[in-house]
């Protein structure tokens, strides 16, 4: 291997005798987004390249202009720097068995604090950071959407990171022991959401899918509402994971059995949102119905990916505008579309306060309508035993049905049978 006295330009020689140059970036460097660049035979053009790219990478190293997808690099003693060291060492961070320190879907919603951070003071050196400051920024944020802010539940996330963040730089010996500013912030936390949806708003939901043309999304809060599993596990619920299910007991199979006699169930590894639990392997049987519309799905979504020259597994949930599978921000947002029109086609403004994760609640909610015992609930929704009574105090609120069953159960005269199903049976 040829090389030139220019950091980072490296030649490679073939069998032939050919020698090709390249611009190859420091695992630092390749940490913080950059790429290697290939320019070809021509040593002067590679030279003049290489030169180019260690002049942008030197500009980025003194806090300037950045290439897009390259991190921000801020002067060592800055806010803006901790914040790199806290993600380097923390959030990309591993276990000494090798596995990540969190999990992805935390590092996801850190980051994007993180990143409001850096805006709100990253060039600024660490003590910029003082109470005064921090309570400005919580006047600042913790302001309603409409008046500028970003609301008491995003506001309260931002400052609990930034304390996260500062009692790091404590760790660190960058402030004194005992300085964090951002302790006492003088937010509380907002309240746990207790938003369940009602038959009304599945309906509006669903009419407002199809006026916009985008189907999938209706049958997307259908297998939501039915399998009470996570956005991340649903828009990866693909072909090969609709798996033929051993169940033996004949109630069972009658009920739950297609045409042909044979059970089929979603079958996955659910997505944990912390590393400390385990993966669990979760298989829920489709009655017939909701079985028969995931299968014409399947063959439609087939026939399109082939049409277009995509192979390999086919995903159930698609874009109805393009085909191709749904990255998960980009369902949030057609599903806050779908919800903006169900509210101006049947003016319910609730609905434009209704989240994905609420159908998961409002799943939990309707099956303790049922009488349902916490174990069988959990089966459905992949909590561990340990964890049902947490699982039920937060997708659980106090419901007036159920209050209403248990005081029906009280009286001298109660209902005959079971109050929560007889109650059930008249809301269907």
């Amino acid at each position: 291997m040829a090389q030139i006295k220019i950091p980072g330009l490296v030649g490679k020689t073939n069998k032939g005798g050919f020698t090709s140059w390249y611009w190859q970036p420091s695992k630092t460097l390749k940490d913080a987004g950059w790429r290697p660049i290939a320019f070809g035979q021509d040593l002067q053009r590679a030279m003049i390249g290489a030169q180019q790219r260690n002049a942008e990478v030197q500009e980025w190293k003194l806090g300037g202009k950045r290439p897009s997808g390259i991190r921000r690099k801020d002067p060592a003693g800055t806010f803006g720097a901790l914040i790199q060291r806290y993600r380097r060492e923390v959030l990309e961070g591993t276990n000494p068995d090798g596995s990540p320190r969190l999990a992805p879907a935390t590092v996801k919603s850190y980051n994007s604090a993180l990143t409001r951070l850096e805006e709100w003071a990253g060039k600024h050196p660490v003590a910029f950071i003082t109470p005064a400051r921090v309570k400005a920024l919580k006047d600042a944020v913790a302001r309603p959407v409409a008046k500028g802010g970003l609301g008491h539940a995003p506001a309260h996330a931002l400052l609990k990171t930034l304390r996260i963040v500062m009692g790091f730089a404590e760790r660190c010996d960058i402030i004194p022991r005992g300085s964090n500013p951002a302790t006492a912030f003088d937010l509380g936390a907002p309240p746990s959401r207790k938003a369940v949806w009602s038959t009304e708003d599945d309906k509006a939901f669903d009419m407002a899918a199809y006026e916009l043309g985008l189907p999938s999304m209706a049958l997307a809060r259908e297998l939501a509402l039915y399998t009470a599993q996570r956005a991340g596990d649903l828009i990866r619920f693909t072909e090969g994971q609709l798996v033929e299910m051993e169940i033996h007991e004949l109630v069972l199979r009658q009920r739950l059995a297609d045409a042909q006699d044979k059970v089929w169930g979603w079958v996955f590894s659910q997505r944990k949102t912390s590393t400390t639990d385990f993966d669990v392997m979760m298989e829920i049987p489709l009655e017939p119905t909701l079985l028969a519309r995931v299968q014409d799905v399947i063959r439609t979504n087939r026939a399109r990916d082939r049409a277009a020259g995509r192979m390999g597994h086919v995903h159930v949930l698609v874009s109805d505008e393009d085909g191709l599978p749904f990255a998960e921000r980009r369902f949030i947002r057609t599903w806050k579309r779908i919800l903006k029109k169900a509210s101006e086609m049947t003016g319910r403004p609730q609905m434009l306060d209704l989240h994905w994760h609420d159908l998961r609640r409002t799943r939990v909610v309707r099956l303790r309508r049922r009488g349902m015992p916490k174990e069988m609930i959990a089966a459905i929704t992949g909590h561990s035993l340990a964890s049902i009574n947490m699982m039920l105090k937060v997708y659980g609120p106090i419901d007036p049905t159920i209050t209403a069953a248990a005081i029906a159960s009280s009286l001298d005269e109660p209902l005959q049978g079971s109050p929560t199903k007889e109650l059930s049976e008249k809301r269907a």
